[in-house]
């Protein structure tokens, strides 16, 4: 019977490591699927802003 509840202690310490363990990587990798999105996006509006800037000046400079 005591070999059975160590055993049993052992279990459930060692499912809490990998849960807690998965835990952790399932976080670092929504983490980085956010940062990837977050990253594309801004790289986007940044472009989009760019463009907007540049024809402004071209606009600019042709009524120059």
């Amino acid at each position: 019977m005591e070999n059975a509840r160590l055993l049993d202690e052992r279990l459930r310490k060692i499912i809490g490591e990998v849960s807690h363990n998965t835990g952790g990587e399932i976080k670092k990798n929504l983490l980085q699927d956010f940062e990837a999105s977050f990253n594309k996006a801004l790289e986007k509006n940044l472009q989009k802003e760019t463009i907007r800037i540049l024809a402004l000046l071209k606009s600019a400079i042709d009524k120059i």
